[in-house]
């Protein structure tokens, strides 16, 4: 899975803009998951020590993917054409709760 995963993710740097919020958060939900994958491998149960990074390494992920998400939902507010492709985001709509 990890594999495929890192291809993913390859892809993903490759043709992301990540200039954009909205790419930067998509890439690093990705470096999260592979980080949780990889975490995940029966070889690091013998190295607590390594699985303690990779965890380490795919919370820094997340949270960089949430601060990216917070910027991109802020941009969206500000901006009609991409509010508009975001449902309940629209100026005087009121905001999606998930």
């Amino acid at each position: 899975m990890a594999d495929t995963l890192e291809d993913v993710l390859d892809r993903a740097r490759e043709g992301i803009d990540r200039s954009e919020a909205l790419g930067e958060a998509q890439v690093a939900v990705l470096e999260a998951a592979l980080s949780l994958v990889r975490a995940s491998g029966e070889r690091l149960a013998q190295s607590p020590s390594e699985r303690a990074e990779l965890l380490r390494e795919a919370l820094a992920s997340v949270r960089a993917a949430t601060v990216a998400t917070g910027i991109a939902v802020t941009r969206a507010h500000r901006s009609p054409v991409v509010a508009a492709q975001l449902p309940g985001l629209l100026p005087g709509t009121p905001a999606v709760r998930i």
